[in-house]
């Protein structure tokens, strides 16, 4: 792991400004491209995640699920299209096996179980104020659309009152969610819906500072009742904002080498710009290499015609 600190110095020498906005957002790219580009992947991880209503929404950091384990069980995956597949589940049959699909992306955590007003949750009074919007439908299935000084547009906006967690008189009853909108803050805001059932509130939603446009992957799972899954991923390359911002990379080396590749890819020096980029890639890999131990995915087989239940599996 390194800090943006420790190779602040170096960026402003190679892109040749003070700028530090600018030196972030060049810093940024060259980690991305350095993170695709290495033959051992240093973004992978596992986390073990709750299951909620045969669902799983994964955290921001996991950008991509690479294999799926149900309740201690090696499960197949599938993708959004799996169930136009004419050897797949369909949209209302259910695998005989253990599986996983693709569902997309979404903006909360789990979607609202009944129509229901929103409701905002700050965990600091500094962020009092900040813009938090919400697109979706109402009730009625009419988009959300809201006056702001006289003016219409797409959308509610949340009140975000340090120490308030009722919804405003006013709030529309949201029937679904397509997208949330929301500035940069201190702290965390937490999102929570109410109904008339509800006295509490159920939380949809806890949005980091740094997030703006919050899209969560959510799988779904074959099996009910299952309370766990073990996730093996890839984990997101975020955007730099401050010096302290931590990079998931492990060859300083490398990313010297990988900005010195960007600089010159943006003075269309195609010829040097790939050179660095390959001796970066071998920096990288050479330095992940030894980091991780030896392994190897073999080819897995499942006969489909094979009648395999739960029993053979315990």
């Amino acid at each position: 792991m390194i800090f943006v600190s420790e190779i602040w110095d170096e960026a402003k020498e190679i892109f040749g400004h003070c700028n530090e906005r600018k030196l972030l957002r060049w810093i940024t790219d060259s980690v991305q491209l350095l993170a695709n580009k290495g033959e051992v992947d240093p973004l992978v991880g596992y986390v073990d995640m709750c299951v909620d209503n045969d669902c799983v929404t994964l955290h921001r950091e996991i950008e991509t699920p690479l294999a799926v384990n149900i309740g201690g069980r090696p499960a197949l995956g599938h993708d959004v299209l799996f169930s136009f597949h004419l050897n797949g589940p369909g949209d209302f049959n259910c695998s005989c096996n253990y599986d996983w699909f693709d569902g997309g992306t979404f903006p909360t955590y789990r979607d609202l179980r009944c129509p229901a007003k929103p409701v905002a949750q700050l965990d600091s009074d500094e962020d009092e104020g900040k813009e938090l919007w919400v697109y979706g439908f109402d009730e009625q299935n009419r988009p959300l659309r809201s006056q702001v000084n006289g003016v219409w547009r797409d959308g509610y906006q949340v009140p975000t009152i340090f120490g308030v967690s009722v919804p405003d008189a006013t709030a529309p009853t949201i029937s679904r969610i397509t997208a949330i909108q929301k500035a940069r803050t201190v702290a965390n805001i937490r999102l929570s819906s109410y109904d008339a059932s509800t006295f509490t509130g159920t939380l949809i939603g806890i949005y980091e500072p740094d997030e703006t446009t919050p899209q969560y992957r959510r799988i779904k799972l074959s099996r009910t009742g299952c309370k766990w899954v073990r996730i093996f991923f890839r984990k997101r390359s975020l955007e730099l904002y401050y010096q302290s911002d931590r990079i998931l990379l492990h060859s300083r080396p490398a990313l010297l080498l990988a900005m010195r590749a960007l600089k010159k890819y943006g003075e269309s020096d195609l010829g040097s710009a790939m050179q660095f980029e390959a001796q970066a890639t071998r920096l990288l890999t050479e330095r992940e290499s030894v980091l991780q131990i030896p392994q190897g995915n073999p080819i897995q087989v499942i006969d489909r015609g094979a009648s395999i239940g739960d029993d053979w599996l315990e």
